[in-house]
């Protein structure tokens, strides 16, 4: 007994340090790795069903695109000149390779595409590798006033601003007068007693379905920007203004246009948009909303643009409508009381069209800027300026000076497309523009990567600083500095006096 005893114990001994050893080895044995975080990859789930796009770019820098996604339902029939309805579900995978139509407009100059009511579609790019890469958003709302374009043109849909991890999209809305009309018989109808802004509220409906479904495709619904350029810079700052677009962005992003404080665009009472629209009415013959939406949209923008004409608004007949309801009060008023949504700001636009007559002149944009950028300071906000100034050697050598949408092609990086200049040289022939080719360089190159790099910063983090480029300051009255973009780029102070000298 004496003898099996001290055995008993030495197995147990060693069973101990047997599971000791164990434990041991199990800790400091890496532990197994948890399941990978899902590869992004087609087709991908959204809150209507599955889409799949396409893949663009080089190998080791592509980008999912997809085109035509429906967010809202056709606002068509008895949906004309209705707030936005959600959009349908489907069965099966939607091939999202193709771009939708135009909105519903007059005569397209700038890269026509065929046009439609059926017309609530939007375009995402994105550069995920992972389901869960969560990275920053920006919506595109493009320009033409409040009266045309769309958001499918070549230079919006580069790959310049996705290449830099940023999630696009860009969004088509009603426009015109299919978008913006205001008739006593339609507010009547209104739940709310209003009519008009059916655009803005597509908008609103655009960003809800990117808050909805952006996650879909690695990008962040926390982590917004809105941006737009003239027509779309309009466009932004009236989300800014409106509550209804509240906590739906976090930064706004406006090139070259305010929605009020010039003679481009003017905000209507509702009373000023309703008389507008029983005119209309009156001229198409019509006396009840049913026969006005049983008939063919392109009367309707026909006669509309002949009204257009004959009232010398060369601008088209809308805008936006002070209703008491998605704009409470003009929106210039808004953002003097501090009632705008409280968000960073970057703001700016090109020297010609600024200081120089010509065919797209507003020095007014830069007090109205300001005026905003002194409502952000009081909101807590962050705002920054700049000014564009770069222009090809050739053009520059002919006396031209930046004019309007010429930032596009270094923002986009599309200077190396001859097509994009085309247009840019029908705004620029009173600026001394006659050639077609506008000389392009280096420095042009230098000064699209810098845009590039910073407007994709500021979507980033609300800062659009890049190490290697200049810091670029925050707007304060007492400095009155703005970023001058030309070769080279700087740091310049009396932003206040562009325009004025």
């Amino acid at each position: 007994m004496k003898k099996i005893i001290p055995a008993i114990l030495s197995m147990l001994l060693l069973i101990v340090l047997a599971v000791s050893g164990c434990t041991e080895q199990a800790e400091s044995t890496p532990q197994a790795q948890s399941t990978p975080p899902p590869v992004y990859a087609d087709p991908v789930k959204i809150d209507t069903g599955y889409v799949s796009g396409t893949v663009l770019g080089d190998p080791d820098n592509k980008v999912h695109v997809y085109r035509g996604i429906p967010y809202a339902a056709p606002p068509t029939g008895d949906l004309r000149w209705r707030p936005p309805e959600p959009a349908a579900a489907w069965n099966g995978i939607r091939e999202c390779t193709v771009f939708s139509n135009a909105a519903a407009q007059g005569p397209q100059f700038l890269n026509p595409i065929p046009s439609s009511e059926d017309c609530l579609y939007l375009n995402v790019m994105t550069p995920a590798k992972l389901n869960a890469d969560k990275l920053p958003v920006m919506v595109y709302f493009h320009g033409g006033a409040y009266y045309s374009g769309h958001s499918n043109m070549p230079n919006c849909m580069s790959l310049a601003l996705p290449q830099q991890g940023i999630v696009q999209v860009n969004v088509n809305t009603r426009i015109g007068v299919m978008g913006l009309l205001a008739e006593p018989l339609i507010s009547k109808e209104s739940p709310n007693g209003v009519s008009g802004n059916y655009m803005f509220l597509d908008m609103i409906a655009s960003l809800n379905w990117v808050k909805k479904n952006v996650t879909a495709f690695g990008g962040d619904p926390g982590n917004v920007t809105i941006f737009g350029e003239s027509g779309g810079s309009w466009k932004v700052i009236d989300l800014v203004a409106s509550p209804l677009a509240k906590g739906l962005f976090q930064k706004a992003l406006g090139e070259s246009g305010t929605p009020w404080g010039t003679t481009l665009a003017q905000p209507l009472t509702l009373k000023e948009s309703e008389v507008r629209g029983e005119a209309l009415f009156d001229k198409l013959g019509v006396k009840t909303l049913e026969e006005a939406r049983s008939l063919a949209w392109e009367k309707i923008v026909e006669v509309d643009g002949a009204i257009a004409q004959e009232s010398g608004r060369m601008w088209g007949n809308w805008d936006l409508t002070v209703d008491g309801w998605f704009m409470p009060k003009m929106p210039a008023d808004i953002f003097a009381d501090g009632q705008q949504n409280a968000v960073h700001l970057l703001m700016g636009g090109n020297l010609g069209e600024i200081t120089t007559p010509s065919m797209i002149f507003m020095p007014e944009i830069v007090p109205t800027y300001i005026d905003m950028f002194a409502a952000a300071d009081k909101a807590g906000v962050k705002s920054y300026a700049y000014i564009f100034d770069q222009v090809p050697a050739g053009w520059r050598a002919a006396g031209a000076v930046a004019c309007h949408a010429m930032e596009l092609n270094y923002v986009f990086n599309v200077i190396n497309n001859p097509n994009e200049w085309a247009f840019l040289a029908f705004l620029a022939a009173p600026l001394g523009v006659t050639l077609p080719d506008p000389g392009v360089s280096e420095a042009d190159a230098r000064v699209s990567e810098a845009m590039i790099k910073m407007w994709t910063q500021f979507a980033k983090t609300g800062n659009p600083s890049v190490p290697g480029l200049p810091e670029w300051p925050a707007y304060q009255a007492a400095t009155d500095q703005y970023m001058y973009f030309a070769d080279p780029i700087a740091v310049k102070s009396g932003f206040s006096n562009v325009g004025q000298e």
